[in-house]
Parts: structure tokens; sequence; C-alpha cells
């Protein structure tokens, strides 16, 4: 059975296409054609949702099912995310908290009307000092 990325070559080669025209039409990069015609999505430093969405958009370039490109695709990448074990003790879905000091300063409106009062005096004085 055939993968995705070869079918997506064979349709390519078989309409006559190079590379660098797809990518020109789909506005896709060429490397990423390239990883998708070798079956490399991982190799695509983009969200799953773009990746399945350019396959989707080459395959209907190529004339192909975009459908069941888009379907072979999850197959695709949940058969490789199955495989892939997690590192121990990290949270896949872990919430971004800053870290140090800074993160205890809150800024309310009275702070900023003061100091952009105190902004504004210091200008004028120095405009009044060098005059």
């Amino acid at each position: 059975m055939q993968t995705l990325g070869e079918r997506l070559q064979e349709a390519r080669q078989r309409l006559g296409v190079t590379l660098r025209e797809a990518a020109e039409f789909t506005k896709i990069r060429t490397d990423y054609l390239q990883s998708m015609e070798a079956n490399q999505f991982e190799s695509i430093p983009l969200a799953d949702v773009y990746k399945r969405g350019f396959v989707k958009l080459y395959a209907k370039y190529l004339r192909l099912d975009e459908e069941k490109a888009g379907a072979d695709f999850n197959t695709h990448h949940s058969a490789k995310a199955a495989r892939r074990p997690l590192e121990a003790g990290v949270e896949e879905d872990a919430a971004f908290e800053p870290a140090g000091p800074a993160s205890a300063v809150t800024v309310n409106r009275d702070m900023l009307v003061y100091g952009s009062l105190a902004i504004g005096v210091i200008a004028i004085l120095i405009w009044a000092f060098f005059r």
C-alpha cells in the first residue's frame, strides 16, 4: 500500500509539475512539499492543523481526494504520535507560569497616571533648563 507522500509525489509527476511550480501555485514552501512527499511530516515545524491544511490543499491542487488525504494524514500522524514516548515527569499541556520576582509587580491606573505626570514634569524642566 502506498503512503500518502508517495501518492502525492506520483500525482505531481503524473501531471508533469515540478516542485517549484507546485510551490508557486499553492504558496506552500518547496521544502514543506518535499517533506510531505517524503512522508516526513514531523520535519515540518508547524502545528498539525497547518500540516493537515497543507496536505489537503496540495491534494486538491494535484486533483486528488482532499478529504481522503486529510484522513490519511490524521492516520499517519496519530500512528507517529502513539510511538513517541513522553518524557518522564513532563506534562504535555503544562500551563505557562512566568518565573522570577518580576511577575509579582502589578500596575494599576494610579501608578500609570502618576508616572505619566512625573515624566511630563521632568520633560518640562529639561526643556526649560536647556532653552
